[in-house]
């Protein structure tokens, strides 16, 4: 998909949040803004223009934290009705990947933005996975 594209979806997925009243819904635009975030932010590498990366980032975790938090105050409870944790999980999961490949095309004084989504997109993820699969209990004998 070309940026123009890439772009244009990402501007129609803002749109669409202010219409969207389901928190999976809501969650899984605020994934592909992300998704899109991270797409320009590899471009950003590509082409050398990793000055942008900063604002990229941050707008990056931003969504992210939107998502965490549009599910975490849905009230669904995670155990019972996992879609939208589930899938806000699987897809840090993938990013943060990206986002440790990103960093290593980098030079070391270049990847502090990286670097910080990075640790946001996997404090997010665990905190996600404490809420799908919570310590079990022990067992009183």
């Amino acid at each position: 998909m070309t940026a123009a594209k890439r772009a244009e979806r990402m501007a129609t997925e803002r749109g669409r949040l202010s219409e969207l009243t389901d928190p999976v819904q809501r969650t899984k635009s605020y994934i592909l803004i992300s998704e899109v975030l991270l797409s320009f932010a590899s471009d950003a590498v590509k082409d050398g223009t990793v000055e942008e990366l900063g604002v990229l980032m941050d707008q990056y975790v931003t969504a992210i934290r939107s998502a965490r938090d549009t599910m975490t105050a849905s009230k669904r409870d995670p155990e019972k009705r996992p879609q939208g944790y589930r899938d806000l999980e699987l897809a840090l999961r993938a990013q943060t990947r990206s986002l440790r490949d990103l960093g290593g095309q980098l030079l070391v004084d270049q990847r502090e933005p990286v670097d910080r989504a990075e640790a946001a997109a996997s404090s997010i993820r665990e905190e996600l996975l404490q809420l799908l699969f919570p310590q079990q209990k022990p067992r009183v004998l």
